[in-house]
């Protein structure tokens, strides 16, 4: 289900998640999803329970409902595609919970528009409206350009998705029935929905400081706290994947095109027919030693291994510091003695 997802003993939404090559499918399910009438109908209905987010200027739920429906599907209509590998969400989540305060500018997100589905949760909050509690894992994220009267240099939208709880519904539909789903039945009910539900939504001003302090595992925080505090990791956790996607010894980017059948199904629904980028790790990343610029003229008496951690580096090019990543290593001279037991957290400013 997810390695993050805390073991705690309570249900876990089911997450399987779709090769890299389904993600444009994935993609034109949830676009046509925000057009149906059902779907425009329930979210005016979460509106109207005082559950949003972001809520745009209306004159009620519904015209609020139909407003944000038609904004995501132009979000994912033109969306640029990610998949991230199951190694590579493990280190976004861990670098995100450390990732120092830094301006996010349109430069640092590697698309205007972009959908990217994870592997594994990014996170997870425990619903509690229906007994019994069960945990409600992110797994996927679009966004979007946006701009707001009080963000004047605009921003990004963010929205976050979580699997559809097919097994929850069918539950519910059996007790209508009082009898177990026939295949058809519970054939149709699938059908009827996408793999994924819209879960959250955020705004990220661009040439804003970002303040979180995070702690490890407060990915997974109690949505009691309140929505902005519930989901401040994943925008963590997002904007640490968008820095890493840049550090090529690190991670590794792949283009899978689409296929010709699938750009012609693509342009028939209106949507953008873009390659699905796959990142993860680079093979070598588990075995690189200390950055080359780490040495020194120092006198160490042994050597100790350094977590990773963020470092800020200067780029001249756009006179910015920017967070840089450094992977554990072993730092000292190869003839000393290793010491155990003791592990350094850095954060180079």
């Amino acid at each position: 289900m997810g390695a993050g997802v805390p073991d705690d003993g309570l249900d876990v939404t089911l997450w399987e998640p779709p090769s890299p090559e389904g993600v444009p499918a994935l993609r034109a399910a949830l676009a046509r999803q925000m057009r149906l009438p059902h779907e425009i109908a329930q979210t005016a209905q979460v509106l109207a329970m005082g559950k949003g987010t972001l809520v745009p200027p209306s004159r009620g739920p519904l015209e609020a409902a139909r407003i944000l429906c038609g904004d995501e599907h132009r979000r994912l209509a033109g969306a640029e595609l990610y998949f991230v590998a199951g190694d590579m969400v493990e280190l976004a989540v861990t670098a995100g919970e450390s990732l120092p305060d830094f301006h996010l500018e349109p430069e640092d997100v590697p698309a205007p528009t972009g959908f990217v589905v994870f592997a594994e949760p990014i996170g997870s909050y425990v619903n509690t409206d229906v007994p019994p509690p069960v945990h409600i894992p992110i797994v996927a994220v679009s966004w979007g350009q946006f701009g707001a009267d009080e963000w004047p240099r605009g921003g990004v939208w963010v929205t976050y998705y979580a699997p559809t709880n097919f097994a929850g519904m069918e539950k519910a539909a059996e007790q209508v029935h009082g009898r177990p789903l026939r295949g058809h039945e519970r054939q149709r009910l699938r059908a009827a929905r996408a793999p994924l539900v819209w879960e959250n939504e955020a705004f990220l001003g661009y040439g804003v400081d970002r303040k979180a302090g995070l702690k490890p595992g407060d990915s997974h925080r109690d949505a009691s706290a309140g929505p902005a505090s519930t989901t401040a990791p994943w925008i963590q956790t997002l904007r640490a994947t968008w820095l890493l996607m840049n550090q090529t010894h690190i991670v590794e980017v792949e283009e899978n095109q689409p296929d010709r059948a699938a750009v012609r199904r693509a342009r028939r629904d209106g949507l953008t027919a873009s390659p699905v980028r796959l990142i993860h790790l680079r093979r070598a990343t588990r075995e690189q030693g200390a950055p080359a610029d780490e040495g020194g003229a120092r006198e160490y008496t042994c050597r100790w291994m350094v977590r990773g951690h963020w470092r800020q580096q200067w780029y001249p090019s756009r006179g910015v510091h920017r967070p840089l990543w450094i992977n554990p290593h072993l730092k000292g001279p190869e003839d000393r003695p290793l010491r155990t037991g003791e592990t350094v957290q850095i954060w180079d400013r």
